[in-house]
């Protein structure tokens, strides 16, 4: 079945390309023109679905212990629930915590090497601000014969075939410093429980610690861009209005129908943590973005996400995430960071390291 999808999606892909050889410089292909008419031919749709949104209002004194999905009035809820938020901004009890690469991931021939920043701030300390570095190295093993030789290749496939690890390196990171720090309530970049640490035995661990335990912190999740999100998170984003926010669904009724692909602890991770963590999107002003918190933290979550909101129309994420954020574009270049190392390469290693670099560097 997920063949036969792929092959129709793809057959259609290829019946409608069209030319733009001509026609690009001119108009774009025509692609504004596009957009705007698919955004006008979902607006039916959204009707429909902000018809039943509004059917599930959640007032400020709702009883949380079952909710999976509610529409929320912000300033309301902040109303009857901000005042302790208040004082956690004023004392600086309130943490934001990102992160960003350092040396992008970079594959040689039998290694790879990564590095990331994280950065954490509050509203009365400044950025503080830790970078790690990791490097996989094949081991050597047995030099001089063709087994041995076999055996490095092989370890340097398994090395240079994950791709996925830096990822989890740096959510593993900024949730670890989440933990640790002292701040009582702490706003993370990117959801809580992600795909990566999901799927690893260290990520659901640290996860658990987190999440689970009854002296948790309040800790919110912030996706600042939900371009890439699932069609159900985006098209409950479009019908949001201003300064409100919509609880869609728990961590685990989205991974549910894909449970049966997970074996073990993942399965068990999301039954037992995944019901109390909920998914949803809001919009403080111009712009909607996601986030993830437990359902216990729902009332103080709504009243960070609103009293702390930045007032750059369409950046109106927690002003504390995106100072941590600007902080640290401003410090790292990773770009810049790599061509370094490149012609550090070049200039003190000799012409077998040219396949170690990229072609666009020697242009």
């Amino acid at each position: 079945m997920n063949k036969q999808l792929t092959d129709k999606t793809f057959g259609q892909i290829l019946a409608n390309a069209t030319d733009i050889t001509d026609t690009f410089e001119i108009n774009l292909g025509g692609l504004p023109e596009d957009i705007l008419q698919a955004t006008n031919d979902a607006k039916p749709h959204l009707a429909v679905l902000r018809a039943e949104m509004e059917k599930c209002w959640l007032e400020p004194d709702a009883d949380l212990s079952g909710v999976r999905y509610g529409l929320v009035d912000m300033a309301v809820w902040t109303e009857a629930h901000g005042k302790p938020v208040k004082q956690a901004l004023t004392d600086g009890d309130v943490g934001a915590i990102d992160g960003t690469p350092v040396v992008p991931h970079q594959r040689y021939l039998t290694a790879q090497v990564y590095a990331c920043a994280i950065g954490y701030l509050t509203s009365r300390t400044l950025m503080d601000l830790k970078a790690r570095l990791v490097k996989t190295q094949a081991p050597i093993g047995t030099v001089g014969t063709l087994e041995g030789l076999v055996d490095f290749i092989s370890e340097a496939e398994i090395l240079t075939g994950s791709r996925s690890w830096p990822g989890a390196f740096m959510e593993y990171l900024e949730r670890e410093r989440a933990k640790d720090c002292t701040s009582q309530y702490v706003v993370i970049d990117g959801p809580l429980v992600t795909q990566n640490l999901l799927t690893r035995r260290q990520g659901r661990d640290l996860l658990r610690d987190m999440l689970a335990g009854s002296s948790r912190k309040h800790y919110v999740g912030v996706i600042k861009n939900i371009l890439r999100s699932s069609a159900d998170m985006r098209f409950y984003a479009r019908a949001l209005r201003m300064g409100e926010l919509y609880v869609h669904e728990t961590v685990y009724g989205i991974l549910e129908p894909r449970l049966d692909i997970y074996a073990g602890d993942v399965a068990r991770f999301a039954r037992e943590v995944g019901t109390d963590i909920l998914r949803g999107v809001y919009k403080p002003g111009r712009k909607t973005f996601g986030f993830e918190c437990h359902r216990n933290d729902l009332p103080v979550v709504v009243s960070l996400l609103w009293l702390d909101r930045n007032d750059q129309p369409g950046n109106e994420i927690p002003f504390l995430l995106a100072q941590v954020d600007a902080q640290l574009r401003g410090r790292y270049r990773p770009a810049e960071t790599i061509t370094a190392i490149e012609a550090m390469l070049a200039e003190h290693v000799g012409d077998e390291l040219f396949d170690e670099m990229n072609e666009r560097t020697l242009r």
